[in-house]
């Protein structure tokens, strides 16, 4: 399975959700904020990847936030991309992209939805 799945309903439109391997929450020495931390091994080597929080018109219970692939050159697609062979890290700072409950992480094969109390922050 090559771990792509379909577009983003981000702010990046263009992008394709990948899996994931790891998300977990974090916070940074000498700052006061809470991280959103994910690996994922990218798709290919023409592809950067990318924490996308979805747009929200209203306060979800859960905020979405998309691992997603954005290729430099030819589209994602199913066909014709090898797997990457680098875990590459991003993160996210949580700052207003938190819902009621938590956040909620997407890749292309599953979904982790972690809990933040008023603790986290």
């Amino acid at each position: 399975m090559s771990g792509l799945a379909g577009g983003s309903l981000s702010s990046v439109p263009n992008g394709k959700i990948v899996d994931f391997d790891r998300a977990e929450l974090r916070r940074v020495p000498f700052q006061d904020s809470l991280y959103l931390w994910v690996s994922a091994r990218t798709p290919g080597t023409s592809f950067e990847l990318r924490l996308a929080p979805r747009i929200y018109h209203d306060r979800p219970d859960y905020w979405a936030i998309e691992v997603v692939a954005v290729g430099a050159g030819r589209a994602a697609n199913d066909t014709g991309i090898e797997g990457g062979d680098d875990i590459v890290e991003r993160s996210v700072p949580l700052s207003g992209i938190t819902g009621k409950k938590g956040i909620s992480v997407i890749g292309a094969n599953h979904t982790k939805y972690i809990e933040i109390d008023d603790g986290s922050f």
